[in-house]
């Protein structure tokens, strides 16, 4: 490891954020003689050719939709971001296998991890590392968005802020109506095949809503999504019961065409196009917008640290970066 300089780029709402936090991690640099600078993503905007230009690495200290607002602005670069996890549910660290505990995180990226040209998906203009909801959870995603803005009140607690997200998704659940969704896989520029559903998750990763395998084969390794398709949602309880059968029969529903497919470029929208602006997507956590979606892979879009045990065997392509700093 000969890393000099690193920045530490922190989102101050994030779940489990804190000042006592942050100099831990500026502590922690500082004893093994890397020099550091840090930047404030509510306060700041992201330059990208000086941070390419000037740091070794970029330590993203906050949740999935942190992750993903630098990965935005840093795609298609060779600078290495490591996600340390700040938020409430950090897919990204689910899926790298990031250890909860700071001191133990930090070591690991420092000395262990690798960077890694992975594949993101891009939906129209913005880039994902995890997922993009159709449907039913951008709704709940848009709605949850702003009572926290109009609650100023923050909740510190992590596993409370998860079980009131439960709840807030129950609660919106009996408010929304499920549209009519139409996906199209686009293969050599024409409509290869056409699927219908209520809901639909387009997934980069194997995890879903937390520590949920829902697409426990997947790897944004791969070239194509994983995508799963909700066909009979009416309400509340077909959202539940098809959660519940993507969670505990994975194996029987994976090779059935009628619940996951796979794809590297598609169209999505409603079966009645007048609806189009009333259905919404979301890319990691974060509203997106409203449809209709074109949502492709980028192929070896952005240097991650990753954590050997997450991808044992790199295929020859991803081979990793050879960087005398690592």
């Amino acid at each position: 490891m000969n890393l000099k300089r690193a920045l530490i780029i922190y989102n101050p709402k994030s779940g489990r954020f804190s000042e006592k936090k942050l100099s831990y991690i500026l502590n922690f640099f500082k004893d093994r003689h890397i020099l550091t600078d840090t930047l404030n993503i509510i306060e700041n905007c992201i330059e990208k050719e000086s941070i390419v230009n000037f740091f070794d690495m970029v330590l993203v200290a906050g949740g999935d939709g942190s992750l993903n607002y630098v990965i935005n602005n840093l795609v298609f670069t060779d600078i290495p971001i490591a996600h340390l996890p700040m938020g409430t549910v950090n897919l990204f660290a689910l899926e790298n296998k990031t250890p909860y505990l700071f001191r133990k995180a930090l070591n690991e990226i420092i000395y262990k991890y690798k960077p890694v040209k992975i594949n993101l998906g891009k939906a129209n203009e913005k880039y994902f590392f995890a997922m993009t909801g159709i449907g039913f959870d951008a709704f709940i995603v848009k709605n949850i968005e702003e009572k926290i803005k109009k609650n100023k009140k923050r909740i510190y607690n992590n596993f409370i802020k998860y079980i009131s997200y439960i709840f807030n998704i129950i609660k919106l659940t009996k408010n929304y109506k499920f549209y009519d969704l139409s996906l199209e896989v686009i293969k050599d520029g024409k409509i290869y095949a056409k699927h219908n559903a209520k809901e639909i998750i387009v997934s980069n990763i194997r995890y879903y809503g937390g520590p949920f395998k829902v697409f426990p084969g997947n790897s944004p390794l791969n070239e194509k999504f994983n995508i799963r398709l909700v066909k009979n949602a009416k309400g509340r309880t077909d959202v539940i019961f098809s959660i519940l059968k993507s969670l505990t029969f994975y194996k029987k529903y994976s090779d059935n065409p009628d619940f996951y497919i796979k794809a590297d470029k598609m169209i999505i929208s409603s079966s009645n196009p007048s609806e189009n602006k009333y259905i919404f997507y979301q890319c990691d956590g974060e509203f997106a917008g409203t449809l209709p979606v074109k949502i492709e892979k980028a192929n070896k879009a952005i240097t991650m640290l990753v954590n050997p045990a997450s991808f044992p065997s790199f295929p020859a392509s991803f081979a990793r970066i050879n960087d005398a700093r690592w």
